[in-house]
C-alpha cells in the first residue's frame, strides 16, 4: 500500500515539475493546438490579457465574416490547427526576465512549402501563477 502513495506522490510531483519551464507550457499548447483543441480547453493557456484580446476581436471578426461567435472560433481553430501541423519547432532561445520570457523557437515547414529555411516564432509568456501565452507570432 505505501508503495502505491509513494509511486502516486513521485508522479504528481514529477508531472508538476516537468510543466514548470515556459517552454514545455507552449509546447504543451503546441502539440494540443496539433491535435484539435477546444476553444475552452485553450484559453487555459492564455494570459489575461491575451485572453481579454482574443475576446475583444470577436465582434469585429463576426462582422467581417458574416459568422457567429461559434463559427469564427471554429475558423480560427481549424486554421491554427493546420499552421501547427506544417511547423516543427526546436527551442533556440528563452530570454527570461522576472516574471515574463520570450521564446523563439527555429521552425521548419514539414509540410513542402516554400520557405527560406530561417523561418521563427517568438512566443511572448507571463507568469500568472503558472506560465500563460500573452503572445505569439509565427511567421507563414
Amino acid at each position: 500500500m505505501h508503495k502505491i502513495i509513494i509511486i502516486s506522490l513521485f508522479l504528481t510531483l514529477t508531472a508538476c515539475g516537468e510543466k514548470n519551464a515556459p517552454s514545455d507550457v507552449y509546447e504543451e499548447y503546441n502539440s494540443k493546438v496539433v491535435n484539435g483543441l477546444s476553444f475552452k480547453d485553450e484559453k487555459k493557456y492564455y494570459s489575461t490579457s491575451k485572453l481579454a484580446e482574443v475576446e475583444a476581436s470577436f465582434p469585429r471578426y463576426m462582422a467581417q465574416m458574416k459568422k457567429s461567435k461559434e463559427e469564427v472560433i471554429k475558423f480560427y481553430q481549424d486554421f491554427s490547427q493546420s499552421v501547427a501541423k506544417c511547423k516543427s519547432i526546436k527551442l533556440l532561445e528563452e530570454q527570461k526576465s522576472g516574471e515574463s520570457v520570450v521564446l523563439i523557437y527555429s521552425q521548419t515547414d514539414t509540410c513542402g512549402n516554400d520557405f527560406d529555411g530561417n523561418e521563427k516564432q517568438t512566443v511572448k509568456m507571463v507568469n500568472e501563477s503558472g506560465w500563460k501565452i500573452s503572445s505569439i507570432e509565427i511567421r507563414l
